[in-house]
């Protein structure tokens, strides 16, 4: 599950950067970056676990860079 989760999310990242990058050919002055924390559920998992995971994993993805789906385990 994980691994389908980080695939999506790194083709959004993806599509973001290639739609506006044709943009800059327009005199935009800089293109929005996307930066993506995945988490996965387990079944014991609880929603506030699930999402301070992934709120964990975004700030890793900010303090990757920009425009990143880190790939941590």
């Amino acid at each position: 599950m994980r691994s389908t989760a980080l695939r999506i999310a790194e083709r959004i990242r993806r599509q973001v950067e290639q739609h506006f990058a044709s943009g800059l050919a327009f005199g935009s002055p800089e293109s929005p970056t996307v930066s993506v924390g995945v988490s996965s559920a387990q079944p014991s998992t609880t929603s506030e676990t699930l999402i301070a995971q992934a709120d964990s994993a975004l700030f890793q993805a900010k303090g990757a860079g920009k425009n990143v789906v880190p790939r941590v385990s």
